[in-house]
């Protein structure tokens, strides 16, 4: 087994030229600008779809383990799982506004190991909120595909879609999802999405729904919603496997475009929902993205490097450059990778946290450096304005709802550099905190570093792929 990274403040001595704060930037310089302000950050997470009965028939020593990784150490407030398509197996009944609920099967989110079906959803999440040290803002069902009997194929695999006219019977199907989650497991799901990845044909659970075929079911779903005195509950729609695309028929930003030509589409959905799968040379134009969602929040609900045998800095650098894009150029409000955990496989994973087979915890890189975002950057901070005036970095900033604090994450994917920061005005000391390819470098704490009075920058140099969170405080 592995144990957490022990956290060994290193020498803040001038003589070893790390952070010693002088009045002059020496080459590279990075400006910050705390009196402008972006978009309010909502939060970071991760999904547990397909893995809970993975999970749970491991030893429970293990199972622990796997998940005090997840939901204690990383200070985590969002979750996504699976709306299962087969929870109404068949029809209840004829009328789509009286909920027969002895016809929901709901065996798939029970813990009964002599039942095939069994997936332990509502025991996973019940784990996760009481680990959590702050708890979980965002509970977020995710419906694959409306039940078979609802759609064109007759599957909840391969495509197909809802069939025209059966919209009532899927809000009804979702609402009996929400209601008997709070009834019979005691949870509150906070958001509903009714589809995944509408633009991706798979053979998987999926509906392929058109633009104007989403248009009628969100619709529908709203209303549904403030009937049944539920209109709390955040709609987050499309989740396409893209944030943009030539191809007008798929992504994002173009499912989006179409459906808020619609008024009452627009005001249905509280959240706009994308994934990040199609951008791997990180060239995405967020800003359209931003341009479409008319000012509604817009998350990241899956985002994933998919079956990859890397563990290293380079597998992570492509969740850092989706999370700076993101934040950056799309007004991005919360970020949520693919999996929290998942079982080691020969051809790769993606997920957080993992074990293998003979029972060793795996934590890949990206793991000590999404850390960074979920334990630094807090529901309520907004991004900043910052600036990199000389040098090759990503860079990101965040300010607390006070001021009281600052968050500069900042990644440098080349060589050594040097680099020079600004102290901002009213900033009293700064935490920094760096991770590398090294072993002992996750999420590790370089310097406790108090400021003087005229101090206006901070001097250091950055290894090679290393990520480095600078968090000022004012007292």
């Amino acid at each position: 087994m592995i144990t957490t990274p022990i956290v060994v403040p290193t020498d803040t001595d001038s003589s070893n030229n790390n952070n010693n704060n002088n009045n002059a930037p020496t080459g590279n310089y990075i400006r910050l600008n705390p009196s402008v302000t972006f978009q309010t950050i909502e939060g970071f997470g991760a999904g547990i779809k397909r893995r809970t009965e993975d999970l749970y028939v491991l030893d429970p020593s293990l199972r622990e383990q796997v998940e005090a990784y997840c939901f204690r150490d990383l200070e985590v407030n969002m979750i996504r799982f699976f709306v299962y398509h087969d929870l109404e197996p068949d029809n209840d009944n004829d009328d789509p506004f009286v909920l027969d609920e002895s016809k929901l099967d709901w065996a798939r989110y029970d813990s009964s190991p002599v039942t095939w079906k069994t997936r332990y959803v509502a025991e996973a999440l019940q784990n996760a909120f009481s680990l959590s040290l702050n708890g979980f803002d965002h509970v977020i069902g995710n419906c694959n595909s409306a039940p078979g009997w609802l759609k064109t194929n007759g599957q909840h695999n391969n495509g197909g879609t809802l069939i025209a006219g059966q919209e009532d019977e899927y809000s009804e199907f979702l609402v009996g999802f929400l209601q008997g989650m709070k009834n019979r497991y005691g949870i509150d799901v906070t958001t509903i999405s009714p589809t995944n990845e509408p633009d991706f044909e798979v053979g998987y659970e999926s509906m392929n729904t058109t633009t104007d075929e989403l248009a009628v079911i969100l619709k529908n779903l709203d209303q549904r919603l403030t009937a049944e005195g539920l209109g709390s509950i955040d709609i987050l729609s499309p989740e396409c496997f893209r944030v943009s695309s030539n191809n007008t028929s798929v992504s994002a930003t173009n499912y989006v475009s179409r459906l808020f030509n619609d008024a009452a589409v627009q005001d249905a959905v509280d959240i706009v929902g994308t994934h990040t799968y199609a951008d791997p040379s990180f060239t995405a134009d967020w800003q359209a993205l931003k341009t479409a969602s008319a000012q509604k929040p817009i998350w990241v609900t899956e985002s994933a490097n998919l079956r990859s045998q890397d563990h290293t800095m380079s597998d992570a650098a492509k969740y850092i450059k989706w999370m700076t894009n993101g934040f950056n150029q799309g007004g991005m409000t919360a970020y949520m990778m693919h999996l929290f955990y998942e079982e080691v496989k020969e051809e790769g994973y993606s997920g957080l946290v993992a074990w293998t087979a003979d029972g060793q915890i795996s934590l890949p890189k990206r793991y000590h450096t999404f850390k960074h975002f979920t334990n630094l950057v807090k529901a309520g901070y907004q991004l900043m304005d910052s600036q990199v005036v000389e040098g090759d970095f990503w860079l990101t900033s965040f300010k607390a709802p006070d001021g009281s604090k600052i968050v500069v994450q900042l990644f440098n994917e080349g060589e050594e550099q040097a680099l020079s920061i600004d102290i901002p005005e009213g900033m009293q000391s700064m935490q920094h905190f760096m991770t590398t390819d090294a072993s002992d470098q996750n999420f590790s704490i370089q310097n406790n570093t108090n400021f003087s009075s005229g101090d206006q920058y901070i001097n250091t140099v950055l290894p090679a792929m290393s990520l480095h969170s600078f968090v000022y405080s004012s007292n």
